[in-house]
């Protein structure tokens, strides 16, 4: 079956983090939300054009990992690239024009089935002391999701 693969590296966690979520009866879900400090490749394309959404299902099958060692298996997740414009309006031009001048990728995706080591490693980058904030390294993670076609 094809599938398009898309892999960030260098992952960082942005925003708030749910250490816990619980209601009673459902499946244990945490809300993650991280800023790409590294690539984003593209490492396969659907066979029946690539991003054609007549042919694909929605993502899933997406696995956070911190080195070799699998952090979180994800089923719903999200890519979202994030331009900055600012306006430019030349001397004598009534035209505005945008300028880019910088972009974010953000990955946002809830957990279904995780690792508790996942939160070891966040709480270990906690400085306890100020003395400790220098010498404490920050947590990277690289995300890998696929695509799967739809199944007719």
């Amino acid at each position: 079956m094809p599938e398009g693969r898309y892999v960030f590296t260098k992952c960082i966690p942005d925003g708030p983090i749910d250490i816990a979520n619980i209601t009673p009866g459902d499946v244990v879900n945490r809300a993650w939300s991280f800023r790409v400090n590294g690539e984003f490749n593209l490492e396969s394309a659907l066979d029946n054009g690539a991003f054609d959404s007549r042919h694909i299902a929605r993502g899933y099958d997406g696995l956070l990992l911190h080195g070799p060692r699998e952090m979180a298996q994800v089923n719903t997740w999200q890519a979202q690239y994030n331009p900055t414009v600012t306006d430019y309006q030349a001397a004598g031009f009534r035209q505005t024009w945008g300028i880019p001048m910088s972009f974010t990728l953000t990955l946002t995706f809830t957990e279904t089935v995780f690792n508790d080591a996942l939160l070891n490693i966040l709480s270990a980058s906690i400085p306890r002391s100020p003395f400790e904030q220098l010498a404490l390294p920050d947590p990277e993670f690289t995300f890998t999701g696929k695509i799967r076609q739809r199944v007719s």
